[in-house]
């Protein structure tokens, strides 16, 4: 029986993630900081005064950061390369740095599960791991933040591994 090695590791799309965030925020600063400044918004225009295109713009903004939150994207790293499973995560939140990591010897690997919720927007697994005393479910892991077919190799190493 060939064994079939996969490795993922998302740290390029992670970067990406973090640089367009810090870009988007620059840029509504930016139009914001525009809005402020110049004398030509200081008359309303079409009834629509400086101060509502702020809180407008503010708004549009505070809407992408929430839309972003709920997708609770996370740093994924996995890979079956030795007699262990290796699934390394941590969460993509500004304030949230806590690293995780689950190692499961490949032969107590017992099943996993895919999740949707949000309507959609959020996916995640869990993993079973075979103990003495039964089966242990590990928490659920988001990976959102993988590419379809990033999420199609997990689900091709896990089922191999099965």
């Amino acid at each position: 029986m060939k064994i079939v090695i996969m490795v993922i590791d998302i740290r390029r799309t992670a970067i990406r993630m973090r640089l367009r965030g810090l870009f988007t925020a620059f840029i509504f600063s930016i139009i914001i900081l525009f809005f402020l400044l110049f004398d030509f918004f200081d008359e309303p225009h079409f009834g629509i005064t400086r101060g509502y295109i702020v809180l407008l713009i503010s708004v549009i903004y505070m809407v992408m950061l929430i839309y972003n939150y709920l997708k609770d994207y996370n740093y994924i790293y996995f890979n079956d390369e030795t007699n262990k499973i290796v699934f390394r995560y941590y969460s993509m939140h500004p304030l949230s740095q806590a690293k995780r990591s689950i190692e499961i010897p490949r032969g107590s690997f017992s099943k996993y599960e895919i999740q949707q919720s949000l309507f959609g927007i959020r996916t995640k697994i869990i993993i079973y791991q075979k103990v003495k005393s039964g089966v242990y479910k590990y928490p659920p892991v988001s990976i959102t933040a993988l590419s379809p077919e990033e999420k199609e190799k997990l689900i091709q190493a896990l089922n191999r591994l099965l």
